[in-house]
C-alpha cells in the first residue's frame, strides 16, 4: 500500500510540473517530504537495539540532504564563473565572428560551421545567459543567408545539448549521485555526445539543404530567407563588439585538456580555465571583469544550486533503507533484465525526461535512478548512461527549458515546434546511444 502511495505522489508531482502549476525548485523537497511521512520516518534521530542509528527527518532535509551535492555545487560554480569570463570578455563573440567571416554566406556550410563552434563552446558555456548572447549572434546571421528560423533555433539548442554532454559541470552530477569516477562518465560521453553530434549535422543538412524530412513549415523563399525575425541592425552593418586575442580563443579547450588529458579534477579544470582567460585578456580593466564574473557566475547558479539541494534531499529520503525497502520490489518487477530490454524500456520510455518528469536528470530522474540502482537490477554505469542518452531529448527538446523558450521567441514560433522539428532525430539517437550502453553495460 505504501509503496502505491508513493508512486501515486510520483504521479502527481510529475502532472504539477508539467502543466507549470509547480515549480521544480519547490516539487523536489515538497515530494521528499511528503515520501518520508508515507515511510514512516520520524522527525527525530532514532537508535534501534543493537545500537545503529536511524536519521529522521530533520537531518535527511535539512542537515544530510543540502549538502548531499554540496561537491556538485561547487563545480557548478567554477563552471559558471568561467562561462561568465567566456562570455564577458568577447571570447565566445569573437569565435562565432570569426567562423562566419571565414565561411561567407553559403546556408548549408556556415550552419555546419557553427553547430561545430557552439557544441565546443557549450562544452564550457551554460545556462540561459549562454544561449541569449550566443542566439542573439548566430540566429539572425543564419536567419539572414536563408535558413528557416526555427531550424536555426533548432541548432543552437541542438548544439548546446551536443557541447553539455561534455561539459563538466554536468558530469559533476552522475559522479556525486551514483558514485562514478569522471573516467567513468567521460568514457560513455565520447560515445553519446559523438552519436549526437554526427546526428546534429545530419540535422543541419536534411533541414538546410533540402528543407526537412517533415516539412512542417514549408520551404523560405528568396535569397535572404525572407526571415521571421529581423536582423538587427548590428548583425548588418560593421558591427562593434569586444574582440579577444586570438590565443585566448582556446579557453573552453583548457578544463576539457586538463580532465580528459591530463586527468585532473574537474574544479582544477575550471580553475585552470579562468586563469587561462584571464591572463589572455589581461588589460587595466581586467580585475573588475573577473570579480564580475565571480558574482555574475555565482548569481546565475542560483537556480540551478536551489535544485541541487531539492535534489539532495529527495535523493537522502529515496535512498533511505525504510524507503527502498517499499520501492524496491516495486521497481524490480519491471526495470529490464537484459540488453534487449534495457534498450527496448529507456527507448520507448525516453519522453519520459521531458516537463521534469522521471527521467529528467533536473527532475525526478537521480532520485527515481538512485531507487533503480538500489534494487540490484541495473548498475550505476547502465543508469548513467540511460540518463545521459535520454537526457538528451530533455537538452534539445523540453519546451519547459529557459534557453528553448527564449529561442522559440526570438525566432517567432511556439516553442513546440522546436519539439516537434528536433524529436525524430533525438529519439534516433537516444535510441543509438543505449544500443552503445547495452554493449558496454551488460
Amino acid at each position: 500500500m505504501a509503496a502505491a502511495f508513493i508512486i501515486v505522489v510520483f504521479v502527481i508531482m510529475c502532472v504539477l510540473m508539467y502543466t507549470k502549476k509547480l515549480n521544480a525548485m519547490v516539487a523536489l523537497p515538497l515530494m521528499a517530504v511528503i515520501i518520508a511521512l508515507i515511510a514512516g520516518i520520524p522527525w527525530s534521530d532514532a537508535t534501534q537495539a543493537d545500537g545503529t542509528k536511524l536519521s529522521g527527518l530533520q537531518t535527511l532535509l535539512f542537515i544530510d540532504g543540502p549538502a548531499r551535492l554540496a561537491s556538485a555545487m561547487i563545480t557548478f560554480i567554477f563552471g559558471a564563473v568561467l562561462a561568465q569570463l567566456v562570455s564577458s570578455t568577447g571570447i565566445a563573440e569573437t569565435v562565432i565572428r570569426k567562423v562566419s567571416e571565414l565561411v561567407g554566406e553559403r546556408p548549408l556550410v556556415l550552419s555546419i560551421a557553427l553547430f561545430i563552434v557552439l557544441s565546443l563552446l557549450y562544452t564550457t558555456l551554460g545556462g540561459l545567459g549562454a544561449i541569449i548572447m550566443l542566439g542573439s549572434i548566430v540566429l539572425p546571421i543564419m536567419i539572414s543567408v536563408g535558413v528557416e528560423p526555427v531550424v536555426a533555433g533548432v541548432i543552437l539548442i541542438f548544439a548546446s545539448s551536443v557541447g553539455g554532454t561534455f561539459n563538466l559541470a554536468n558530469w559533476s552530477v552522475y559522479i556525486q549521485t551514483l558514485q562514478l569516477t569522471q573516467e567513468t562518465v567521460l568514457r560513455y560521453a565520447w560515445y553519446c555526445g559523438g552519436i549526437f553530434a554526427v546526428l546534429g549535422i545530419l540535422f543541419v543538412i536534411i533541414e538546410v539543404k533540402f528543407h526537412g524530412i517533415s516539412r512542417l513549415f514549408g520551404r523560405r523563399k528568396g535569397a535572404s530567407g525572407s526571415a521571421a525575425w529581423p536582423v538587427p541592425e548590428a548583425d548588418t552593418a560593421q558591427p562593434t563588439y569586444k574582440k579577444a586575442p586570438w590565443y585566448s580563443l582556446i579557453t573552453p579547450l583548457v578544463p576539457l585538456v586538463a580532465v580528459i588529458g591530463f586527468k585532473l579534477n574537474i574544479n582544477v579544470g575550471f580553475i585552470l580555465g579562468i586563469v587561462y582567460a584571464f591572463i589572455t585578456t589581461l588589460n587595466k580593466a581586467s580585475l573588475k571583469q573577473l570579480t564580475k564574473a565571480i558574482t555574475d557566475g555565482i548569481s546565475n547558479s542560483a537556480g540551478a544550486l536551489f535544485l541541487l539541494i531539492g535534489i539532495g534531499m529527495l535523493l537522502k529520503v529515496v535512498m533511505d533503507a525504510r524507503v527502498t525497502s517499499i520501492l524496491s520490489p516495486v521497481l524490480s518487477a519491471v526495470l529490464p533484465k537484459s540488453a534487449l530490454t534495457y534498450v527496448i524500456f529507456f527507448t520507448v520510455l525516453a519522453p519520459l525526461a521531458l516537463y521534469r518528469g522521471p527521467l529528467n536528470v533536473w527532475g525526478l530522474g537521480l532520485g527515481l535512478a538512485s531507487v533503480m540502482v538500489a534494487t540490484g537490477n541495473l548498475s550505476a554505469t547502465a543508469m548513467m548512461a540511460a540518463l545521459l542518452s535520454t537526457g538528451q531529448m530533455q537538452g534539445i527538446c523540453d519546451p519547459t527549458n529557459t534557453g528553448n523558450v527564449w529561442t522559440a521567441a526570438y525566432v517567432q514560433t511556439d516553442v513546440n515546434n522546436i519539439l516537434k522539428k528536433a524529436l525524430p532525430y533525438v529519439w534516433v539517437g537516444v535510441f543509438l546511444s543505449l544500443i552503445v550502453a547495452s554493449v558496454m553495460y551488460f
